[in-house]
């Protein structure tokens, strides 16, 4: 069924597009930082039967890497690994199994696994990269006007964090975008500035573009 830009899709209307794509569909959740990827992540394993949810920011380069580039698109983040140790093995059939970049010690660290019959999130900047597109059975593509997602970047990271976001973060997310313009090749892009929530508390997304419409 087509699905109208302005239309209001809380996480469970999405989760019914997902699971209507197949027992083990792969959903990527692409945006920039901070526009409501994780909130949307959330409440899609949550409504989503035995959903792996996997975060990119555990596939973020530790600074000892040598391959880690912040000018390169994505070079602060190992999109090989990604790929390797989760999105092909899903795709065959196998588990995904793979480490998690610890943020406070800079370095990788411990394991995580799933099981590769069910639902498979890939949530984070990035996610839906050009050299990921076709793993994927649903593209989603979330945003927020900067303002706001600076403002969260600093309430979740704290004001020592915003040289991080303004000099760093945020300039590559715009090249990726420029370069790859991801918002264009997603399923469903959508308005994840969280000013409308429902009656239960449900985070609500309005539908701005894709080609779900």
């Amino acid at each position: 069924m087509p699905i109208e830009v302005g239309t209001v899709l809380s996480a469970a209307d999405i989760a019914r597009i997902a699971g209507g794509l197949g027992v083990a569909a792969r959903v990527g959740i692409d945006g920039p930082g901070a526009s409501g990827k994780s909130t949307l992540a959330a409440g899609l394993a949550a409504a989503l039967p035995s959903a792996v949810l996997v975060e990119g920011d555990d596939f973020y380069r530790p600074e000892s890497d040598s391959n880690r580039s912040a000018i390169e698109i994505a070079g602060l983040f190992d999109l090989s690994r990604l790929a390797s140790q989760v999105l092909i093995p899903h795709t065959e059939g196998r588990d995904p199994y793979y480490q998690r970049y610890d943020w406070e010690a800079g370095t990788l660290g411990d394991r995580a696994t799933g099981a590769s019959g069910a639902p498979l999130i890939v949530e984070g900047v990035y996610s839906t990269h050009q050299m990921f597109r076709d793993f994927y059975d649903l593209r989603i593509w979330v945003t927020a006007p900067r303002a706001v997602r600076l403002a969260r970047g600093m309430e979740r990271d704290g004001e020592e964090a915003r040289s991080k976001w303004v000099d760093v973060w945020m300039p590559a997310e715009d090249r990726y975008i420029a370069d790859q313009a991801p918002q264009d090749h997603a399923h469903l892009a959508l308005d994840g500035s969280g000013a409308s929530i429902d009656q239960a508390d449900e985070a609500m997304f309005a539908v701005v573009g894709g080609t779900l419409f």
